[in-house]
């Protein structure tokens, strides 16, 4: 049974230290655009000012929205996985003599990234439901309960920003890769013209 755990946090940990880590994530782009649209959100996340009218719970919304997202990011993940032909994907296979790590098992890691990010954002998203309900045990820390759900709010709806920011950055990788093709082609292409015999006058 722990060599079942053992081998699950070996590839997590080779997942993460391909994509980069705690640096790649924090300089991310599309994090930085999910804090912001955090900030612009409040209300969806804190329930501020849903006295007397129709609010529903952050969490309803990332139900409803994560799992369409995370079928797209999964075909677009099947999408990279078979794109171009046997020398493409050979080539970016190859071992950069830059880098430990190669520009397929790069991409992949990055995909993997923004797939657990959604995965994560759903699950988060379904506990925080499960636990909306009332208990008297909770009476003693009652008084903070409005600041610790806004805390877990935060959290909770800002994981599924991100999940959609993901989306934009796995639709540009897709797009990265066929521009990888088509430079790829158009090089073999030339050394094909290069190559070919002169043609008989």
């Amino acid at each position: 049974m722990f060599t079942q755990y053992k081998g699950v946090a070996s590839i997590f940990k080779a997942y993460w230290t391909t994509y980069g880590g705690l640096s790649a994530l924090l300089c991310s782009p599309y994090l930085h655009f999910a804090v912001l649209l955090l900030a612009l959100t409040p209300r969806a996340w804190t329930g501020w000012g849903c006295d007397g009218l129709e609010c529903t719970q952050w969490w309803e919304q990332s139900i409803s929205v994560l799992p369409n997202l995370l079928g797209f990011t999964l075909g677009g993940f099947a999408i990279f996985i078979g794109f171009g032909d046997e020398k493409f994907r050979a080539l970016l296979a190859e071992d950069d003599e830059h880098s430990s790590v190669n520009a397929y098992v790069a991409l992949c890691s990055t995909f993997v990234h923004f797939i657990l990010i959604q995965a994560l954002a759903l699950i988060v998203a379904i506990v925080a439901k499960s636990w909306w309900f009332y208990t008297p045990l909770l009476d003693s820390i009652r008084s903070w309960l409005p600041f610790l759900n806004g805390v877990g709010g935060a959290f909770g709806y800002g994981l599924f920003l991100y999940a959609i920011t993901s989306v934009l950055a796995a639709t540009m990788h897709i797009f990265r890769i066929a521009k990888m093709y088509a430079l790829f082609q158009a090089q073999s292409q030339k050394a094909t013209n290069v190559n070919a015999p002169d043609e008989p006058k």
